[in-house]
């Protein structure tokens, strides 16, 4: 159970819900929404400080709006002794009902200053082992911002659930297997068999991927020139046309990489050219290493371990988040993981041969009724078959995603997976819980979650990792960066260069995470640098500005609160004042909020509520300047009050909170 005094605020809420619950229950009736979730504040403040729609319970309890919001009124008036609950009203379907703010603002006050950096954290009844996997890019470029928000949407998720009480661990999937690793190798092999540079120029995951992206153009021009000799024999007029077009993108994507760096292109254009068959040669090294020959596993963990310093270097050292396992994806093939997966899949009789590949067919497993409503399969939806294995041996990236969902769960015990994956994986995510129950692996298919997300795009920006054709995750944080520098230097000229420089560090990585979590997960999202760093609105710099200005207040008055003066009768002695109270008040309800429905968005639509009351409340309603003890001893708790809730909202989602801008 929640511990009392932690959110007396939530507190009303559920007393609200568990009321509903209990009338609902006592007619044996019941309605999909779950009770707790219906409680919002009213549209207008002088409708109350919460509000509960009772004609959601008129009709399973065969009454009309009215009397149900009658009966619930006087259910929530008979229970509320010895709460924060005050007046409670019934208006038309409708229970609203005003909180006591004096008693309100004594309970939030204390467990403000008992809890501190706690505040906000209300404990879950039911705490799970849960891991989450996130970010997991592929090791032959650097991140972009696509992984930034996967980035950002894992580390958010993990501390709103550790902040819920549930024992959380962070996993990073390095996929190390495939042609794109492979094609990666291969120009590393090249380089070295022509005495060109192996060793990263700069920070090594940007040069990993100049290094893939060259490979990968000229390997593409050697094979897109050989099907134009083709067609052209062909005498396939159109074919060639489109060929050619093809070639020509190629050649003008060569000659800007080849600007980023001549030596290392030319040398691996003398070295690709002269080379009888590249591809035929990547397709060894996809083998080798699979098949753990000691060559082919020195030659591509090299290349991968260096683009993994870098992600670490951004992740951990820029972005502060981190990681409690990184897992190699071929150890699971080595380890006989994905082996013992196969043999079991072979004696599944969902087994079967598609277009002669060995796969698992869904066919009948997907019309099963619990099947489709555990994993929530539209009745038009049609899984196809999932291939296993290659004709050639090799096994498909989804087949190794099935051996790593049993690992996770059996390495930490976990009730639940989250996995941080792109949307356009929707159906390989599905083919994957398929097959884990296709194997005798319910409980792991029903516990896990593909946590979705939509793309990012940069305005005038066409990304492709294939051509080098990307803004790097690093190269936004330094513009962030920079620019947030410019704008404190602007407000506030006495802090010193030392000073200014670490907090626009702050700043700029701060808004670029807090608007990448802004927009809820399943909608696609436009990134725009200048927006992220409005000082004036909802942004990170916004909310940072309000927690700096509430602890320039709080140090103007000495630091210290003079706590046993406080009056409390003061919560209602102006109508923003008030309004502040509740506003902050509410933060413990919504941090459990979303973390239950795994919603980081939700604190940051808070945040952004909670720092406009504040700045619209301190000027009409001054601190420093109130001449009554009791008031002014109030005011100074509410700003504690306020400056603890933002800085501990925006911990929840990886930011900080600067003491001054």
């Amino acid at each position: 159970m929640a511990r009392s005094g932690v959110d007396p605020y939530g507190e009303a809420v559920r007393l609200l819900a568990r009321e509903a619950s209990r009338l609902l229950e006592e007619k044996g009736a019941t309605i999909e929404e779950k009770p707790e979730y219906l409680v919002s504040p009213p549209p207008r403040p002088e409708y109350g400080d919460l509000s509960f729609p009772a004609f959601r319970l008129a009709r399973p309890l065969g009454m009309k709006p009215v009397e149900a919001a009658k009966l619930l009124a006087s259910r929530v008036s008979a229970a509320s002794t010895g709460t924060v609950v005050g007046r409670v009203e019934p208006v038309g379907g409708f229970v609203n009902v005003f909180l006591n703010a004096g008693e309100l603002a004594r309970r939030v006050f204390e467990a403000a200053r008992t809890l501190g950096e706690g505040f906000g954290r209300v404990p879950t009844e039911k705490p799970l082992r849960i891991v989450i996997e996130h970010t997991s890019a592929n090791p032959v470029h650097p991140l972009h911002i696509g992984h930034a928000r996967n980035a950002a949407l894992g580390d958010a998720l993990a501390r709103l659930l550790e902040a819920r009480g549930h024992v959380v661990q962070r996993r990073f999937y390095i996929d190390d297997m495939g042609r794109q690793v492979a094609v990666l190798a291969y120009g590393m092999m090249k380089l070295s068999e022509r005495g060109g540079p192996t060793e990263p120029r700069g920070k090594p995951d940007h040069w990993i991927g100049l290094v893939y992206a060259v490979t990968h153009t000229l390997v593409d021009i050697r094979t897109t020139r050989r099907m134009l000799e083709e067609a052209r024999e062909a005498g396939d007029e159109e074919r060639v046309r489109e060929l050619q077009e093809e070639l020509d993108d190629l050649v003008g994507a060569a000659a800007e990489l080849r600007e980023r760096d001549s030596q290392l292109f030319d040398t691996l254009a003398d070295a690709i050219m002269a080379d009888e068959d590249p591809e035929e040669t990547i397709a060894r090294i996809t083998r080798a290493y699979e098949f753990g020959e000691d060559w082919a596993v020195k030659l591509v963990r090299g290349a991968v371990e260096k683009c993994i310093e870098g992600f670490r270097e951004t992740l951990e050292g820029r972005l502060g988040i981190r990681f409690d396992k990184w897992d190699w994806e071929s150890d699971l093939v080595w380890g006989s993981l994905v082996g013992r997966l196969l043999e079991e899949a072979r004696k599944s009789p969902y087994f079967a041969l598609h277009k002669e590949a060995e796969a698992l067919d869904f066919k009948h497993l997907q019309r099963d009724p619990e099947v489709r409503e555990r994993l929530g399969l539209p009745e038009t939806l049609e899984i196809p078959p999932l291939i296993l294995v290659r004709s050639d041996g090799t096994t498909l990236y989804t087949t190794r995603d099935i051996a790593y969902s049993i690992y996770k769960f059996r390495d930490f015990n976990a009730d639940r997976v989250i996995n941080v994956i792109a949307a356009e994986q929707r159906l390989p995510q599905l083919q994957i819980r398929l097959a884990l129950i296709a194997l005798g692996y319910r409980r792991e298919a029903y516990n896990m979650i593909h946590y979705a997300y939509e793309m990012v795009n940069l305005p005038g920006v066409k990304m492709s990792g294939r051509r080098g054709r990307y803004v790097a995750l690093d190269s936004l944080i330094d513009a962030a960066v920079q620019k947030a520098g410019e704008e404190i230097a602007k407000r506030n000229r006495e802090l010193g260069e030392e000073r200014t420089r670490e907090i626009a560090r702050q700043v700029g990585v701060g808004a670029v995470k807090y608007a990448l979590l802004g927009v809820n997960a399943a909608k696609p999202m436009v990134f725009n640098l200048d927006d992220t760093l409005n000082f004036e609105r909802n942004t990170a710099p916004y909310i940072q500005y309000a927690h700096a200005r509430a602890s320039k207040i709080l140090a103007k008055a000495g630091g210290e609160i003079p706590w046993g003066d406080v009056d409390y009768s003061a919560a209602e002695g102006h109508p923003a004042r008030r309004r502040l109270l509740v506003e902050a008040s509410r933060f413990p309800y919504i941090a459990a909020k979303a973390a239950d429905e795994l919603r980081p968005e939700l604190v940051v639509e808070y945040l952004n509520g909670l720092a406009e009351i504040f700045n619209t409340w301190y000027p009409q309603d001054p601190v420093l300047a109130e001449t009554d003890r009791g008031a002014r001893a109030y005011k100074l708790g509410l700003v504690y009050l306020v400056k603890t809730v933002l800085r501990n909202a925006l911990g929840l989602l990886g930011i900080p909170a600067p003491e001054e801008m």
